[in-house]
């Protein structure tokens, strides 16, 4: 909680350096937008068994300024042919990403991608977040050359919580994208790279498909509380059961997740008031557990649970006032268990804190942030909190 006319801003992920970037991001003048974005990328390099560059996945930013809220969707699409029998997902992400930042961002892209890049360049100890997902799952990429050789540390075994661990064709994937821009993911020269691998590897991805698969961006949808808008993601993702858990309905599920189950979120608000979240899937727990050679991208697999995410932000159209923001994962309950984490704490004006840890992960983890009585009416009321189920991080931003 903020006090004495203190500004507000926050951040909070799945995994916690993704986290620590985002807060970051905010304290050298980023706004929220500029936070998720540095996130999205940190998390592709820190939870990539449900966060990586090959997800599907859907962000929602409401813009304080224009009182507006925007989704940028980059729902499942399949590739034209399959991986070892897999059929998986195009990669969208990073094209949805460029257009949000440009649309709404803040500050210069390369600075916003350069954390990410060098925590894959450098090494990074293992979070606990990727070490519960690599338990759950080492044994999956074993088929994999290309897998076992990024995950694993000699002897069969995976790389495990602590141990330092660099990727250097995914920093140099990142580095490609900071320096010339999203758009050569899909119509530059790395796109022509990573088609021709993917070719190599006996799939199909040719580079008119890679250039063709568009996110979608437009109104979300949303529900009305007072003067203030529910933004949940549009359809085919799932912004409908983030509303069942938002309007109180029996929960699909009260199971605690052990791990991501391949799904995770993140959310950030900045003292302006703006707010932006952001939910992936790579389908199942690493996706199709093949990673495209020389660049360290792994694959999202095609599954049900590929378009089983979606965000919640409430914000008001009238005034541009902010009141919640959340994302949640480990697996497809995460979106109902956030809608209702945020009626809990909007229309009950509960805690964060308190609601997360009565609830510990029914249904997944969640991040969330909360100013109960809006941020620019009196921000004292802001707060935020850890899921205790979960391996994030929610970190308040001290900004100038």
């Amino acid at each position: 909680m903020m006090t004495g006319g203190a500004k507000f801003a926050a951040a909070s992920a799945d995994e916690s350096l993704a986290a620590e970037i985002g807060r970051d991001v905010l304290a050298s003048g980023g706004n929220a937008t500029d936070a998720a974005t540095a996130m999205y990328f940190a998390m592709a390099v820190t939870l990539p068994s449900a966060a990586g560059l090959g997800a599907s996945g859907v962000c929602i930013v409401h813009n304080a300024k224009t009182r507006a809220a925007e989704s940028f969707s980059f729902a499942p699409q399949p590739a034209p042919g399959a991986i070892k029998g897999q059929s998986f997902m195009v990669p969208v992400g990073p094209r949805a990403i460029t257009l949000m930042q440009i649309r709404h961002g803040r500050l210069k892209w390369a600075q916003l991608l350069a954390p990410a890049e060098r925590l894959a360049r450098n090494g990074f100890p293992v979070p606990r977040a990727l070490s519960r997902d690599l338990q759950a799952g080492a044994t999956m990429l074993g088929a994999d050359s290309e897998a076992r050789r990024i995950y694993g540390k000699g002897g069969g075994t995976a790389v495990t919580e602590g141990d330092s661990w660099a990727q250097t064709d995914l920093a140099a994937t990142i580095g490609v994208l900071r320096q010339r821009g999203g758009g050569d993911f899909f119509s530059g020269n790395f796109a022509r790279l990573f088609s021709t691998q993917i070719t190599s590897m006996g799939g199909s991805l040719p580079l008119d498909t890679l250039r063709g698969a568009l996110p979608v961006s437009g109104a979300p949808a949303s529900e009305s509380n007072g003067g203030f808008k529910v933004y949940v993601a549009p359809a085919p993702m799932a912004g409908a059961s983030a509303l069942a858990g938002w309007n109180n309905q029996a929960p699909p599920s009260s199971a605690v997740p052990t791990n991501t189950g391949g799904i995770s979120g993140f959310a950030a608000v900045d003292a302006d008031g703006n707010a932006a979240a952001c939910s992936l899937s790579m389908g199942q727990l690493f996706g199709t557990r093949v990673i495209v050679p020389g660049t360290g991208i792994l694959l999202g697999a095609m599954t049900p649970d590929s378009a089983a995410v979606s965000p919640v932000v409430i914000g008001n159209p009238n005034n541009g006032e902010f009141r919640f923001v959340g994302a949640g994962g480990g697996g497809p309950g995460a979106a109902f268990a956030t809608g209702a984490v945020a009626r809990q704490a909007v229309d009950r004006g509960s805690r964060i804190g308190p609601i997360l840890a009565a609830r510990r992960g029914q249904g997944g983890y969640v991040n969330a942030i909360a100013c109960p009585d809006g941020i620019r009416s009196y921000g004292g009321s802001c707060n935020t909190g850890i899921d205790p189920a979960g391996s994030g991080l929610a970190l308040i931003a001290n900004v100038p």
